[in-house]
């Protein structure tokens, strides 16, 4: 009879690719959370607008 044997190598192989995307994520997170810009967004109509709409 012939015996099949699993491979352990296929497993350590997504165990590896697994870390290795955890490890990029929280690598992206860290980077990113060190520099925060404030959001600007432009709501039409808003007071103390610089818009020459405004002035009308």
């Amino acid at each position: 009879m012939i015996y099949h044997e699993e491979k352990s190598s296929g497993v350590a192989f997504h165990v590896v690719v697994i870390l290795i995307a955890m490890v990029a994520i929280v690598g992206s997170l860290a980077l990113s959370s060190g520099h925060q810009t404030s959001a600007r967004v432009w709501v039409p109509g808003s007071p103390g607008g610089s818009s020459s709409e405004s002035s009308r």
